[in-house]
């Protein structure tokens, strides 16, 4: 699938004002309107890795909740139990802190969906008090 049918997809399945900016070969940068509690946008990255195409956070998504949180309030009781739930619910996989998925069968736009709602579930455990 070539780059423009890939935004497309995006942005029929997700948001119209989704854009890719190429970071070099075969890496582009997901520009979507989806942010934190705080503000700050969602980190997105389509990069290829071997055969497959993924969806990566390049571990932005753990290093915001940081800003609020200790590293071991999400290693432990409920928050770490709450991620783990969403991180098997979506599919996403958790390499040292890197979330990424797999984008399956060309289906760009059904896995950014599926990732954007997981980044934004787990960004949910650094708000609304103690878990």
């Amino acid at each position: 699938m070539r780059v423009l049918e890939i935004e497309h997809d995006f942005q029929e399945k997700v948001a119209a004002t989704i854009r890719l900016e190429s970071e070099g070969i075969d890496r582009y940068r997901v520009i979507t309107p989806f942010r934190f509690e705080d503000g700050d946008h969602l980190v997105v990255l389509l990069k290829r890795r071997a055969e497959n195409w993924v969806l990566s956070d390049e571990g932005h998504t753990f290093m915001h909740l940081t800003y609020e949180l200790d590293e071991q309030d999400l290693e432990q009781g409920t928050r770490q139990r709450i991620i783990a739930n969403s991180l098997s619910m979506f599919g996403v996989q958790d390499a040292s802190g890197e979330l990424t998925i797999r984008v399956e069968d060309n289906r760009f736009g059904d896995a950014l969906y599926t990732f954007v709602e997981a980044l934004l579930k787990i960004s949910d455990v650094g708000h609304g008090g103690r878990c």
